[in-house]
């Protein structure tokens, strides 16, 4: 334990990424996700190709709109209404737009909304800008929290793992894989529950983890059974064929609650490790072990947080999920980093949730004026990776630390180089 309370040491091992080609978009003929590779449209388009595409699209769009299913199924109607008439308004709005570079600027954008609306359930085009530096953005929450749906009567402790373990899309052992093919084999009803709210369960329709992950785990699990000569159920084959294409942008990590019955933290992240000059999309290690020490081994009722370099904001937002009446402040600098953050908050906030806002804050630059409330703790998670930024860093910490008596910090760190680690211990021993 460092002076003043910086906590540190918190050492934690690198995920495995998988390296994936960015895409823009997804094709909707058929019940599989299908992605096209982003196209580069140049300003000497052929003006016929360019209307063929238009009115392809209109027509895709329209389509859209008449089969759409709503996630709230009372908006259906109201939502393929407002679908069918955003295309409608566009097309009109642009029909006398002749110059082929505008034209493809249109065609390209018309299906970054397709991605929108059927891989994020977005109906229309909603505004997104991320705050700037002067401003912060917060959420209203939903009414009440998310049952993921598992069926766990009959589930014993290495089951349970299996399952947080699954749906966060962690590494699962060997010996944990061979504990829960002898279950299936000695109690049907685990069996059936297992495949069907868990391996197979409805929510990662909405938030599906990333398929390379869970084709792999899946075609493991298969295997293991069929040499046990249990019988495959058909909607395992089912959920492993539609993994088999695995070019999504994004995918989603589940967090549930001990038991089992909740979603704790649900969050979007890239597929890239490195997607658009920054790591911060990813979910790192560090951060989930951060998160767990946090919620497991602190009480941060009614404190209020600060998350410097918070990425997908997994830290901050399991600490205003846990703990009553906290205000946590995620803050980062990309842009990008920023439209993810505000994402992810939104998706996890309901009622019971304390109060998350989203911060664009450059370590450069920092005064505490920026901030509304004063920290009570600061936390970071995977910030010390480059020299470069650690004076920057380190100065943040230090006037964050001196603004408030008993105020501290929690930085947990990814052990790369042991040079960089032994200059931030360094640089802290400096200023505080």
């Amino acid at each position: 334990m460092q002076r003043r309370g910086l906590a540190m040491g918190l050492l934690a091992s690198l995920l495995a990424i998988v390296y994936l080609d960015r895409i823009e978009r997804m094709s909707l003929t058929s019940e599989l996700i299908f992605y096209r590779r982003r196209r580069t449209f140049m300003s000497t388009a052929v003006a016929a190709t360019n209307r063929s595409r238009v009115l392809a699209i209109y027509k895709e769009i329209l389509r859209l709109g008449k089969n759409w299913v709503a996630k709230d199924a009372d908006r259906t109607l109201i939502e393929r209404k407002d679908i069918v008439n955003e295309a409608k308004q566009t097309f009109r709005d642009n029909k006398e737009v002749k110059d082929p570079k505008q034209i493809a600027e249109l065609i390209l954008e018309a299906e970054k909304r397709i991605v929108q609306a059927e891989h994020y359930g977005i109906p229309i085009l909603q505004t997104s800008t991320p705050p700037t530096s002067n401003t912060v953005s917060s959420h209203e929450g939903r009414e009440t929290e998310r049952s993921s749906g598992v069926r766990s009567t009959h589930f014993n402790p290495i089951a349970v793992v299996f399952a947080r373990r699954y749906f966060a899309g962690s590494s699962i052992s060997e010996d944990i894989l061979s504990d829960i093919v002898k279950l299936c084999s000695t109690n049907a009803q685990f069996y059936t529950d297992f495949v069907s709210t868990v391996l197979c369960s409805n929510i990662l329709e909405q938030y599906p983890v990333r398929k390379s992950y869970r084709r792999n785990l899946l075609k493991q699990l298969i295997d293991l059974l069929d040499r046990c000569g249990i019988e495959i159920l058909d909607e395992l084959y089912t959920a492993c064929a539609s993994c088999m294409l695995d070019s999504a942008e994004y995918s989603f990590r589940i967090f549930l609650t001990q038991n089992l019955d909740k979603v704790l933290v649900v969050l979007r992240e890239s597929n890239q490790q490195l997607c658009y000059g920054t790591t911060g999309l990813s979910l790192w290690q560090a951060s989930c072990d951060l998160a767990n020490f946090l919620c497991c081994f602190t009480n941060m009722l009614n404190k209020s947080v600060l998350e410097l370099g918070a990425g997908c904001g997994l830290t901050g937002i399991a600490i205003a999920r846990n703990f009553s009446g906290c205000s946590v402040t995620l803050s980062d600098y990309d842009p990008k980093v920023l439209s993810q953050l505000d994402f992810n908050v939104g998706e996890n906030m309901d009622k019971a949730c304390s109060q998350i806002k989203v911060l664009n804050l450059d370590w450069t630059t920092f005064s505490m004026d920026q901030l509304d409330k004063i920290p009570d703790v600061v936390i970071a998670a995977d910030v010390v990776y480059d020299c470069s930024i650690l004076p920057a860093l380190c100065g943040v910490l230090r006037m964050c630390l001196s603004a408030k008596q008993g105020c501290c910090a929690y930085v947990a760190s990814t052990l790369r180089d042991p040079l960089t680690l032994k200059a931030f211990r360094d640089k802290l021993g400096l200023l505080l």
